[in-house]
């Protein structure tokens, strides 16, 4: 009985929707760490900005990927009606909660405003570009 309650009130969705949800919280998660980190960072030299977005292509291109193929590949694995929190298995989970609170660490720990900035543009940067990787694979 308890798994019949269960089953019924389960979140299930198709592979296709968790390519879309993982596409849309990268990509969204990015494109507010970027704004953030733009506007955090306000005015100041030119350069360290652009150093911050090429940390997040090489971030990206060489740790991200790698985790957002792992990702679709056992996405690809699962059974329609899967539970859309497994989205992102547990471990993912924990790093996203991870780079939560470290995010909240900088800012407690009185890190300057621009250093946090930047830290925002080079992950947030990191996360969009990654995000293409679940766009490809998504089918409407």
């Amino acid at each position: 009985m308890l798994v019949n309650v269960a089953q019924r009130w389960k979140p299930g969705v198709s592979i296709s929707t968790h390519l879309l949800v993982a596409a849309l919280l990268w990509s969204f998660i990015g494109i507010y760490l970027l704004v953030r980190g733009v506007l955090l960072y306000g005015d100041g030299l030119w350069w360290p900005p652009l150093l911050a977005l090429l940390i997040g292509i090489l971030k990206g291109h060489y740790l991200l990927a790698r985790s957002a193929r792992r990702n679709i590949e056992r996405l690809l694995s699962m059974k329609d009606n899967s539970c859309l929190g497994a989205v992102y298995s547990l471990k993912m989970w924990l790093l996203v909660l991870l780079m939560m609170l470290g995010g909240r660490a900088l800012r407690v720990v009185g890190t300057p405003e621009q250093w946090v900035a930047l830290v925002y543009l080079a992950v947030g940067f990191a996360l969009f570009l990654s995000s293409r990787l679940f766009w490809r694979k998504w089918r409407p």
